[in-house]
Parts: C-alpha cells; structure tokens; sequence
C-alpha cells in the first residue's frame, strides 16, 4: 500500500510536469503563430522581437532584412523628394547594406549642391570636405571660390581673421588670397604678441586734449574712427619736403575736419627718394591700426603734398601686391611742378598704374595742362586722369583747402557728387 501510495505521488508528479510543458509548448506555438502573422502583416519589428525571444534566428534575420529592405527604399525615396540630410543617416544606419554606403555618400554631394545653389558657401563646403576624394569634389570646391573669397572677406572685415585665413589657405592661387592670406596671418601673428603695444594704446595717445582719436608714433599721426565698423574707411597722407618732418599746419588742419568713419594714417616722412619704401611703412601701419580695431583693409584713398605727390601716386602699384585697392591718389601741387627727375613716375610704373584702375586727380593750378612730359605720360598709359584746377593756386593752400573743405571725405565717398568748396574746375584728360 505504501509503495503504491508513492507511485500514485510520482504519476502525478508527472502528470502535473507534462501538462506544464504541453502548455509552454502550445504556448511558444503560439506565439510562434503570432511572430509568424506579424511577419506576413509587414509589422517586422514586432516579429522580430518575437522571433528573438523564441531564440528563433533565422526568423529573427528575415525580420532584419525586411525592416533594412524597407528603410533602403524610404531612403531613396527621401533622396529622390530632395531630403538628403535624412537621406543619407538611413543609408548610413544600413551599414554595408548593398549600395547603401555609395548612396550616403551621393546624398552628402547633393545636399552641399543645395546649399551651394541657396547662398550657403559655407556649409556647402564643409560638406564637400567630409567628402574627402570622392569624385567631382575638387571641381565643386573651386566653383565656391567666389563666394567663399567674398566670405572671407567679411569675415576679416569682422575682425575674424582665424577663419578668414582657413578659407584663403584653401584658396591657393585663386585671385589675391595669397596675399590676403600674408596680411591675415600678419594681423594673427601681432594679436598673438603679449609684449606689443597697440597703436591705439592710450600711451600712444597725442598729446593734444582736442583730438583724443589721435595717436602718434615715430612714424605717423593716426587718427581712429570713434566707432570702427564695417563701412570704415581708409586714407593714407604723405607729406612734402626732403626727409622733413611733416608741416603740423597741414596736420592739424585736417585733424579739424576729418574724413567722418575713417581710419587714417599720416606719415610723418616721405622717405624720398625711396617711394616704395615710404608706400610699404604707409600700408603696414594701416594695416596694424585696422587690426588693432578689428578692421581689414581692402581699399584706400591716398594724397600726397609736393614732394609727397610722387610718393602717393606709386600707393596703387605697391598696394596692389598685397591686396589692397586704391580708389584714387590726390596729388596735391606735385613739387617742382612735375620736373623731379628720379621721382616721376616711369613708363613701365605708368603702365602698372594702369593696370590697378586707380583713379588719379591732379589738384594743380588752373593753368597746367599735359604739356608736362610725366602727367602726358600718365594719361596715354591709360592711366585715369582727372585735373583738379585750383583757383586758390599758392603751394601750399592748395593743400590748406583739400584738408580743411572736405575734399578727403569727398575722395573716400560717391565722387560723383559735387566736390566741395566751389573752387575747383574739373577736366577728365584724354590722351593726346
């Protein structure tokens, strides 16, 4: 009786046991039914997570590769509506999907090609640089050279000169970036100087309480705009004589009426008879007092008085080899009335003066014409001339009236418009 008391216990052990497994089992067909149906409803993710608790792999694989065939075609889809940002994560979450890679790849391509076509120079290049070799890349990053010069441009014109030099270094040879690049590196190299003394630093300030803008150097008088902007603008002033200090008349006379928003350079010798010298020092002091306010130069305005007239009127030429545009040279009574042998300027410099498209304005007596060899040169080089007659003809008030009148801010400005003063009499020459 005990025995089988036992055997009826073990039986129902069993039983119990069986019932279990044959619910489990009917359990996992179950839901082994149910992944299955998933799969056949296009719902793969839910199948799949049944297929994986049902340690079934190779349903779990056929899930993975539905849900991979269905992101491919959204993503081409994606591609051919012009989404190409999404475009390319889905092709890139594919992995080695087929083609996948390639077509991530095509979508970065076209989408740096909207945003090249949209204004977006920047960004478009960014993309095409994550590129790297991929083909019509090169081809790309050169048709954004215009607009990415006109970018660094403003960029440096911000004061941004690390990233204004990235994009000239890019650049190479295209127009003058090299150029641009030296003066950028340049303006780097002085912020980066912990022992350099600004110019606008107040121990540089002139000792003059009427004129608190202004300050001087060994070289020049620097007189800062109160407010430097993108719209400042750039004058350089040679004086006269032979290696003499400039005539502080002539100094404080235009520190009376300055050029409004302008930042300039008055040198306060003209290195005669070395005149690209003088040119150079006037061009890399310009240089420093934009950085030293976090301005660029790109364009000037240059006059010279007497002797300083010769000197002014080689800025376009050396200038030029930096990158930087004269608009036009006011020659204020050049000395001696033209007859400097050493000091006019030569055929071939006529012929690069030219080239720069500086406009050049010879304020001059009202009777001096072209019968001077060096301004007939001037003009049948092809150089623009225009005689500025002066009816106050003395020397020296010649230079008294462009400083104090206004004529700077008018040579800086539209001079289109009238000049003022209502004594000058203009007459464009014309080769002859």
């Amino acid at each position: 009786m005990k025995f089988k008391g036992w055997a009826i216990t073990l039986l129902s052990v069993v039983l119990m046991f069986a019932a279990v497994l044959g619910m489990r089992l009917a359990q996992r067909q179950e839901r082994a039914i149910r992944a299955d149906r998933l799969f056949e409803a296009g719902s793969f993710e839910a199948a799949r997570e049944l297929y994986l608790e049902l340690e079934d792999a190779d349903g779990a694989a056929r899930c993975t590769e539905m849900l991979r065939a269905l992101q491919y075609r959204e993503a081409g889809e994606r591609m051919a509506a012009g989404e190409f940002e999404r475009a390319a994560e889905l092709f890139r979450a594919l992995g080695d999907y087929g083609d996948s890679a390639e077509l991530a790849r095509r979508c970065v391509f076209q989408s740096a090609e909207t945003l090249a076509e949209s204004g977006e120079a920047e960004r478009a290049r960014e993309r095409y640089l994550s590129l790297g070799d991929y083909p019509g890349v090169r081809e790309a990053l050169a048709a954004l050279s215009p607009a990415l010069y006109d970018r660094a441009l403003e960029l440096a014109e911000e004061g941004d000169y690390a990233e204004a030099c990235e994009l000239w270094r890019e650049f190479g040879d295209y127009r003058d970036s090299a150029q641009l690049l030296k003066r950028g590196e340049r303006a780097l190299d002085r912020q980066a100087d912990p022992y350099r003394m600004k110019l606008n630093d107040p121990l540089n300030r002139f000792d003059n309480a009427w004129y608190p803008d202004t300050y001087v150097t060994e070289e020049a008088y620097i007189l800062f705009p109160t407010g430097p902007d993108r719209d400042t603008r750039f004058f350089l002033y040679i004086p006269g004589g032979r290696g003499e200090e400039i005539y502080s008349e002539f100094l404080y006379c235009y520190l009376q009426n300055p050029a409004p928003n302008t930042l300039s350079v008055i040198l306060r010798n003209n290195d005669l008879p070395d005149m690209d010298k003088c040119c150079e020092k006037g061009l890399r002091i310009l240089d420093e007092a934009a950085a030293d306010c976090g301005l660029f130069m790109r364009e000037l305005a240059a006059a010279g008085s007497s002797l300083g007239a010769y000197p002014a009127l080689q800025v376009p030429r050396v200038a030029e080899k930096q990158g930087v545009h004269v608009a036009c040279v006011l020659s204020l009574d050049a000395g001696n009335q033209w007859s400097e042998e050493g000091l006019v300027p030569s055929y071939e410099q006529c012929r690069a003066l030219a080239q720069t498209g500086a406009h050049f304005y010879l304020f001059q007596p009202t009777w001096v014409d072209m019968d001077y060899e060096p301004i007939r040169l001037l003009v049948n080089t092809g150089n623009w001339v225009m005689l500025a007659g002066c009816l106050r003809e003395d020397h020296e008030q010649i230079t008294y009236d462009a400083m104090n009148l206004g004529v700077i801010a008018w040579a800086l400005g539209d001079r289109e418009d009238p000049c003022p003063g209502d004594i000058y009499s203009f007459r464009r020459l014309t080769p002859g």
